[in-house]
């Protein structure tokens, strides 16, 4: 049961609930915490442009819903039902899950977004696809006036933002809208309190690079020969957050400086890249990589779980948080440490991670929007989609946190998918868990408000023009990338060709184009 509560604990490396940069950070979003967010409330959900028959036909807004534990869960019926009473009033519509399974999102999400009864109206992309490639591939529509029309409280929370909302901007339209929750990120690296111990060594709360954490593991490794401290697997066990990679997740064209650089660059040439692959080369030759990495497809903090590593890289939105939680819930059979690795930054890759679309096959667009515009602004709608129903899913504790109800141990057991929560579209209307800090989300306000602003920040390019050259490096990279970072190829052998591969199929072509792009845009500011 941790392995599972382990596996949605890899959302903690991959979503924190954050929010922005920004000194005036608290303001919006205490509001909509402390439960004083009537205003929003109102102007957004009772003043838009909605139908008011009395016998209407409520249109059925189609959503997906993420499966972590391989199958619908167990009350999320009578959740998707206790939204739709406040949806149809509230929205003049419904709302319906269509769970994805986790394991297979990819190949379900292409199919219910190529049209036919069967697509989803709203999209919640992470995992799946960037706002850019989303475009290109015309899964989503432009919502700018759907916003005017009937989102009037989403306008209304990110108008202190623009630049978090221009994230879901390409060629000046909007096609997404980010969740209030993380727009800020740092590497880390978490390991067993006792394994540290017993080699008689510390890890500092916050180390430079990758350079200063290879040989605090090779002490670990030279005090437990029998133990494994990178987790290897073909999910992606490392994801650089120091740089601005613009929303792609395959890298094509990313900025390497954020702070002060305006140039777009080829993140597979770069010496960010030279220098980690010099690292996991140093990783092999002394045996810190897991076995057969190529055959383990286990989340990052799976593998911590499991003890198939007794440390991983990963990333996070803050590190006290983190830690905490997982001695709250014993998710390791111990406590655990963690290290900041490099600085914490609020780029366009970090707030675009989470972003809600309207699909370009929605039967009502107007509709969904309703619906989205509900959830972003609704405290009572944001937390049953977040926790599901008291005294069901969760009952609430003297000090006004969530825990399980009497006889649950966890998420599977309560029948909701209730840790997915910086996904949602507003996690900061609801309350916290009680194996969180009491102050978690006031913490991820402070490190938003410090964090450094990447000069791309509000910036995504357009792909469509360089689609095939896109779809040909995807291809490349499906291909060598894996290999390369697990070491199971010689990477001294493989690394140019694999280069090699990736200019053929285009890329400098994708990193012209975006260059060119963001030279308007810089521009046009």
């Amino acid at each position: 049961m941790k392995r599972i509560i382990s596996v949605l604990l890899a959302c903690l490396l991959v979503f924190s609930l954050a929010a922005c940069g920004g000194g005036t950070q608290s303001e919006v979003t205490s509001s909509t915490v402390d439960g004083s967010s009537s205003q929003v409330e109102e102007s957004s959900a009772n003043s838009e442009s909605i139908p008011t028959e009395d016998d209407e036909d409520y249109p059925v807004i189609r959503i997906n819903e993420t499966a972590f534990y391989g199958g619908p869960p167990e009350n999320g019926d009578r959740i998707q039902e206790a939204l739709n009473v406040i949806m149809r009033e509230k929205a003049h519509a419904e709302i319906e899950f269509v769970y994805v399974q986790m394991s297979d999102l990819k190949t379900q999400l292409n199919l219910l977004l190529t049209g036919g009864d069967d697509s989803l109206d709203l999209l919640s992309s992470f995992w799946y696809a960037g706002v850019g490639e989303l475009v290109s591939n015309g899964q989503v529509m432009a919502i700018d006036d759907l916003l005017a029309s009937s989102g009037h409280g989403i306008q209304e929370i990110f108008e202190p933002y623009s630049e978090i909302l221009d994230c879901g901007r390409v060629n000046g339209k909007l096609y997404g809208i980010p969740s209030v929750c993380a727009w800020t990120c740092e590497n880390c690296y978490l390991v067993m309190e006792d394994i540290v111990k017993d080699a008689n060594i510390e890890f500092p709360e916050k180390i430079a690079d990758l350079d200063e954490l290879t040989p605090l593991l090779i002490k670990l490794k030279e005090a437990h020969p029998d133990k494994y401290f990178i987790a290897g697997s073909t999910s992606p066990y490392w994801i650089p957050k120091t740089i601005d990679y613009l929303g792609d997740n395959n890298y094509l064209g990313v900025i390497l400086d954020p702070e002060n650089s305006t140039e777009i660059e080829n993140f597979y040439e770069s010496e960010y890249f030279l220098n980690f692959l010099e690292n996991v080369k140093i990783w092999k030759e002394n045996d810190l990589i897991s076995p057969d990495p190529m055959s383990n497809n286990t989340a990052v903090l799976g593998n911590l779980s499991s003890k198939i590593t007794y440390g991983v890289t990963g990333y996070d939105y803050n590190m006290k948080n983190t830690v905490y939680e997982a001695e709250k819930q014993d998710s390791y059979d111990g406590p655990i440490l963690g290290t900041q690795i490099g600085e914490k930054y609020l780029t366009s890759a970090n707030a675009s991670t989470y972003m809600w679309h309207v699909t370009s096959f929605s039967k009502d667009p107007e509709a969904a929007m309703r619906v989205l515009n509900v959830l972003y602004t609704d405290p009572e709608a944001a937390n049953i989609l977040m926790n599901g129903l008291e005294g069901v899913t969760y009952q609430i504790d003297e000090n006004g946190q969530l825990e399980y109800p009497e006889g649950v141990t966890n998420h599977q057991e309560a029948g909701w998918f209730a840790m997915y929560n910086a996904a949602r579209p507003n996690g900061f209307l609801c309350p916290t868990w009680n194996y969180s800090r009491p102050d978690a989300y006031e913490l991820l306000k402070e490190d938003n408000a410090n964090a450094i602003k990447s000069k791309a920040l509000g910036f995504t390019p357009n792909l469509s023009s360089v689609a095939d050259q896109y779809a040909a490096c995807a291809n490349v990279i499906a291909q060598y990338y894996a290999p390369i970072v697990n070491a199971v190829v010689d990477i001294d052998d493989t690394l140019p060709v694999f280069q090699q591969a990736l200019r053929d199929a285009g890329i400098d072509d994708i990193i012209a184009e975006e260059q060119r792009q963001f030279d308007e845009w810089l521009a046009a500011k």
